[in-house]
Parts: C-alpha cells; sequence; structure tokens
C-alpha cells in the first residue's frame, strides 16, 4: 500500500505540499488488527495516532461499574487518538477493532518533531479539524434537536441501497452499538424500530431492514 498517496487525500494532510507529506510518511507505519483486538487502551502512554485505511474501529470508555459506553466508530479515512497527541499524555479512552481493519500508525515523537520544525503546518491541520468541527457540531445538533424516529429514519435512509428493485439497509453495527452510535438505549432503539415496523415503514430480515417506500419513512427524518 502507497502509505503517502493515502495521506495526501485525507483531511488532516489534503493541504500538506508532497514535500511535506514525503515527511509526514517517514513517521508512518501500517498496523493490521483482527476484529476484537485491542488498538489502545484508556490511561496508556499516548505514543501514536492512526488513520482507519480499511474496516472499523471502536472508541469507547468503562464507567465505573464495567458499562461500555461507545463514542464514536471510525471508518477508513477517519482519524483516531489525533487530539491525545496535542492535549494529553495518555489515551483518554479505548479503541477496539469492530473488524478486520488495516491503520496508519503516525508516531507522536516524529509528528511533534515535524510540527516543530515546520510550524505552518499547524494552520494546515487547524483547516482540517474546522471541517472534521462542522461536522461534529451537526451531528450534535441532530442528537439535541432531532428524536429517535427522526435519527433512526436518516440512518437508515442515508445507509440504504437499492438491490433487486428494492431499497435495503444492511445493518454492519450490532443493535446495543448502534443504539449508542444514534445517542440512545437499546430499548429505545428496538422499540422506534417496532413502531416503523407497524406502520409497515420497513421490514426486517436477519440484518437486512427492507424500506418499501423510501418516502414514507423520508417524512420522519425531516
Amino acid at each position: 500500500m502507497d502509505i503517502r498517496s493515502f495521506l495526501a487525500h485525507t483531511f488532516l494532510f489534503h493541504s500538506f505540499t508532497d514535500k511535506e507529506t514525503d515527511l509526514l510518511t517517514a513517521s508512518t507505519s501500517l498496523k493490521k488488527v483482527s476484529k476484537g483486538e485491542q488498538i489502545f487502551s484508556e490511561g496508556l502512554e499516548a505514543t501514536a495516532f492512526f488513520i482507519v485505511v480499511s474496516g472499523k474501529v471502536k472508541i469507547y470508555k468503562l464507567s465505573p461499574d464495567g458499562k461500555e459506553y461507545t463514542l464514536h466508530i471510525h471508518g477508513p479515512g477517519e482519524p483516531v487518538a489525533e487530539a491525545a497527541i496535542f492535549d494529553s499524555m495518555t489515551y483518554p479512552a479505548s479503541c477496539t477493532a469492530l473488524e478486520d481493519a488495516t491503520l496508519v500508525r503516525i508516531s507522536r515523537e516524529g509528528f511533534l518533531d515535524l510540527i516543530k520544525k515546520y510550524p505552518e503546518l499547524s494552520l494546515k491541520i487547524m483547516s482540517g479539524y474546522s471541517k472534521r468541527l462542522r461536522q461534529f457540531v451537526a451531528k450534535i445538533e441532530e442528537l439535541t434537536v432531532k428524536d429517535m424516529k427522526s435519527r433512526l429514519a436518516r440512518y437508515l435512509l442515508e445507509n440504504s441501497v437499492v438491490e433487486n428493485g428494492k431499497t435495503v439497509c444492511h445493518l454492519t453495527h450490532s443493535k446495543k452499538e448502534l443504539s449508542s452510535l444514534l445517542g440512545t438505549i437499546p430499548e429505545t432503539f428496538s422499540r422506534t424500530l417496532a413502531f416503523f415496523k407497524q406502520q409497515k415503514l420497513v421490514t426486517e430480515n436477519d440484518n437486512t431492514i427492507v424500506i418499501p417506500d423510501p418516502k414514507k419513512l423520508k417524512l420522519f427524518s425531516d
């Protein structure tokens, strides 16, 4: 795999020149993990951050009583634990692979040395951060303004495809993980999905949701 080309197309580094990307690449390596493998744990020294190349990873925290809370699920092209490199010496949460995954590992030491030598790179990275922050603001607005029916309807529609003339959404996360991702608890998620089934807006077959009339379901997403 061409790490340099991959980094050049990620939003954090898309403003880097060819030379700057080459210098960054010198501090990177590929890391392959299997489903369920721990990538880093909360409280350990943050020696690196990552960019997901393929697969999905989960950021989570454990409560004092051992209950797991999913904070985010990262997919291809997304950075993982980059904030810890700047504002913390340790990882503030844990990360595990939801499926077999490949990541680019970027050394903290090498990355910070590069920033110190070329301070103008900070502005370029901040530009990438601004885009990500706008995405987070949009998500927070959705979580606070939209009710669960709206959030679930939007998720199903945005992640649907047409197969054999039918609109379907393949659930790639467990319902527990999807509940956390949508900002609710599994019981509320199940009740909302049951409501859509009762209204004949969706049917379910294993991990596939069939949407007979996307226009009707869309009425709940607006």
